[in-house]
């Protein structure tokens, strides 16, 4: 299992809504193999939002990109980040 964990910036009066569009917009990725989700909003800043994604491998997801559903994802999502995303994958551990 891998998460892909992106660090994203929006317009702070913007972030209800982008929020709400972004919940609906990535449901395409349940079919390629993404188990669960969460998107999460700083209370230290209210333009920061961090999306955490949880798939079997990161080939699942390389291999969600491109396809119908990742690129009406995009769709929606573009415009609406101040600033490109940053992130990657990450593995757990237990602490």
């Amino acid at each position: 299992m891998v998460y892909e964990v992106r660090f994203q910036t929006v317009a702070p009066e913007r972030r209800d809504e982008y929020v709400k569009m972004y919940k609906q917009a990535i449901q395409g990725c349940k079919a390629a193999g993404c188990r669960s989700g969460q998107i999460l909003c700083s209370e230290d800043d209210p333009s920061r939002v961090m999306v955490l994604l949880e798939w079997p491998s990161k080939e699942h997801h390389l291999n969600w990109r491109g396809t119908p559903t990742h690129k009406s994802f995009r769709a929606a999502v573009e415009g609406w980040q101040t600033k490109p995303s940053e992130g990657g994958y990450y593995v757990t551990d237990t602490i």
